[in-house]
């Protein structure tokens, strides 16, 4: 039997669970496609899509979830498929944002997972414990 090898984890953002809702699009071609949110951080998600994207496609992602109050709310963040992996029927996809979620471009979510961090005490977003601004 061989060892496995420690996998040490260079990821710069934790991620959260977050219940969710994403419609992918990619600009230029003719595919919309609605997925499940796995996980969220500040710099990207996983989602589980019924179809493949493809990785490396730019992407623009719609997300829809319900805020603290209970109200539909949705913001837009652009990016790229970083990795693709099938999984039985589903499609495990891993999205890098073009850059990190901010107030200005996406203040429903970021104030959402604002909230979500306090009020449930999770990690603050940066593993390599810089000081978080949120």
């Amino acid at each position: 039997m061989r060892k496995k090898k420690n996998i040490k984890d260079t990821r710069k953002w934790f991620r959260y669970h977050f219940f969710g809702s994403a419609t992918l699009t990619v600009p230029k071609e003719d595919v919309a496609v609605e997925a499940p949110i796995a996980n969220i951080s500040l710099s990207g998600m996983g989602l589980y899509s019924p179809l493949p994207i493809g990785k490396g496609k730019k992407v623009k992602v719609e997300v829809s979830f319900l805020d603290k109050s209970g109200k539909v709310c949705e913001d837009l963040v652009e990016g790229k498929i970083d990795w693709q992996k099938k999984f039985r029927k589903i499609y495990l996809i891993g999205i890098i944002f073009n850059e990190e979620l901010n107030t200005v471009g996406q203040p429903a979510l970021l104030e959402h997972l604002v909230w979500l961090i306090d009020t449930f005490n999770w990690p603050q977003p940066y593993s390599d414990r810089r000081i978080a601004t949120l």
